[in-house]
């Protein structure tokens, strides 16, 4: 086992987004002090939230130094190149890539695909032995096989006993070549989860990005590359095993054809009727099991599934962002039609890759009754049903679905918008009503935003009255209220606050401060009737302050020139008293002015 899990975080780059916990297909995210972190036992490594964090928060496991490692030490590294090599390196010759990952000193290169069409091979022969109708499951996606056994165990009974392509290539290399190693090297992060399960097997996994980086450091780039006769993929050359990262591509193989799964949906083995479908994408494959039940019993019906919508071609590690469909295209024009040529085929056909993929019962989802749920959405003020929003805002489905969270600690309160809002609402309107002055805030159009009782109160009984009607004045026109409005439209406009304003209107007579709160689009203003005996005591205070602090600079400044200037006349007097004094005869003492 890795000391980090495939996907992880790096909680000092969290900057509390939530959007982590939206993408994830399994909330497998747990906040804590506002840092999201995913939790390894319930994560299924699609690696979703590292396409999503916005701060590059969450990472995929780099697995560069082991491989650097081994291949200082000079060890044979044979890559297990995954077919979606066709749409990563499309505008490269595959001579200079298999040169490429040679001058980086990997031993040799060979196409994951073999180890596809072995699997393909393999399912249609245990599908062919399973005695009754119902639902099958492919095994070829680590993230599906993850879904199933942690959140769907009922299921994990359909998934065929069979390695993934990538494992299966792996076990084969290794018995050509005990002595060696293998890298894998493709789009996907879920594959490193494999290698921790099945690290008797596979050595290495490394992502299109991660060889990208190798590759920049060593200096070596493609079209530099010279190719020799030894440039070609080892030990022989996949063909249909090529399909497999797109749509319905194990189906091909499983059918034997290259023709679109469309054409060939229903297919007949024998007396036995057999439904072949294929899926991508987590909603679609999370709606299919959890109907699985439903689905027709009449025959068997087989299940591709593959958790990247559009296949393994969109894998979160890929460095070509092209669209499904060009990918697609790549990989069809890459895919080379024939039978293969296996040198090896009697290891190939003696090669045991039978696994099995039971349930994992400590992930099985918790029971929750409706009493602790209530429980939990009280702590957010949720008291009824009207008051769940189901908003999303949390990166919840539900408030129901947060609520659970809760429950478990891996959510915490300020993660409901609404909850926040009105706590931030509360806070200002108590704030608001605790203050002396007249507040007033005003966005853009003029229009009040807010404003607390004591604004109303100094404008007067009739903009008390529409307070009354209207508790905060919110969307009064600020121009129909004040006849010095024009303070705040130059400060939503130019953004210079205007502090202390003494205003004077008829027999009224202001102080005004406006100060931006969002610059150009929201603004604070602070009024105060001057006329006010309790404001008249304070601004005579403050007045009075201001005059004594005026005098005290004054008082310091003619002590300064004073002293300046005595000190300049005492010098001047002493020099020249020196210049007269008689030389040639007898000495005097100085004389000196004392002022």
């Amino acid at each position: 086992m890795k000391p980090l899990p495939p996907v992880y975080t790096e909680e000092n780059n969290c900057q509390d987004c939530y959007k982590c916990i939206k993408a994830c297909p399994v909330k497998a995210i747990k906040i804590q002090s506002g840092s999201a972190s995913i939790i390894p036992e319930l994560c299924i490594y699609c690696g979703m939230c590292t396409l999503i964090c916005p701060a590059n928060a969450k990472k995929i496991r780099n697995d560069l130094d082991e491989v650097k490692q081994s291949l200082m030490r000079n060890e044979k590294i044979i890559v297990s190149l995954a077919p979606s090599y066709l749409s990563e390196y499309a505008s490269e010759e595959i001579g200079m890539v298999i040169a490429a990952f040679r001058e980086a000193g990997f031993w040799k290169v060979s196409q994951t695909a073999i180890g596809a069409e072995k699997v393909a091979e393999e399912t249609k022969k245990w599908l062919d032995e399973q005695p009754s109708n119902g639902v099958y499951i492919s095994s070829c996606c680590p993230t599906a096989v993850q879904l199933i056994r942690k959140y769907y165990p009922q299921c994990s009974s359909a998934i065929a006993p069979i390695y993934s392509p990538m494992v299966a290539h792996a076990a084969f290399l290794k018995e050509l070549h005990p002595d060696a190693k293998v890298a894998f090297v493709g789009p996907c992060a879920s594959k490193k989860s494999e290698l921790d399960e099945f690290g008797d097997k596979i050595d290495f996994v490394l992502t299109f990005k991660e060889i990208k980086e190798l590759f920049e450091d060593m200096g070596i780039y493609f079209e530099f590359m010279k190719p020799t006769e030894e440039d070609v993929f080892y030990p022989f050359s996949a063909t249909r095993g090529n399909l497999y990262p797109i749509d319905g591509g194990m189906l091909a193989n499983m059918m034997n054809s290259i023709t679109t799964v469309e054409a060939r949906i229903n297919h007949n083995m024998g007396d036995v009727k057999v439904r072949y479908m294929t899926f991508s994408g987590m909603s679609n494959i999370k709606e299919i099991l959890e109907d699985s039940e439903q689905l027709s019993k009449d025959c068997k019906t087989f299940l591709e599934l593959m958790a990247c919508e559009g296949g393994c071609i969109k894998g979160p590690c890929s460095n070509v962002a092209s669209s499904s469909a060009s990918k697609r295209i790549k990989v069809l024009q890459g895919v080379e039609v024939g039978e293969t040529n296996n040198p090896h085929k009697e290891v190939y056909d003696k090669l045991d890759i039978k696994t099995d993929y039971s349930y994992i019962p400590e992930i099985e989802g918790k029971k929750y009754t409706q009493q602790e749920i209530q429980q939990a959405l009280l702590r957010v003020n949720k008291k009824n049903e009207s008051d769940e929003l189901n908003c999303g805002g949390c990166g919840y489905d539900s408030c129901q679905s947060f609520a659970k969270a809760l429950i478990d600690g891996r959510a915490e309160n300020d993660m409901c918008v609404s909850y926040m809002r009105r706590i931030a609402q509360d806070k200002t309107n108590i704030l608001l009503k605790k203050l002396p002055q007249g507040i007033v805030i005003v966005n853009d159009d003029l229009k009040i935003v807010d404003a607390n009782e004591k604004f109303a109160d100094i404008l007067g009984d009739e903009v008390k009255m529409i307070f009354d009607a209207n508790p905060g004045l919110y969307g009064a026109d600020i121009t129909k209220l004040l006849s010095f409005h024009r303070f705040f439209s130059s400060v939503l406009s130019t953004g210079v606050d205007v502090i202390e304003q003494d205003i004077r209107n008829g027999d009224d007579y202001y102080s005004l401060s406006v100060f931006s709160v969002q610059d150009h689009s929201l603004v604070c203003g602070i009024l105060q009737n001057l006329h006010a005996p309790e404001v008249r005591k304070d601004l005579v205070l403050k007045r009075t302050q201001e005059v004594i602090m005026e005098n005290m600079k004054v008082v310091q400044k003619i002590a300064f020139l004073l002293g300046e200037n005595a000190s300049y006349t005492e010098a001047m007097l002493n020099s020249i008293v020196e210049s007269h004094q008689d030389g040639g005869k007898k000495e005097s003492e100085p004389i000196t002015f004392e002022l």
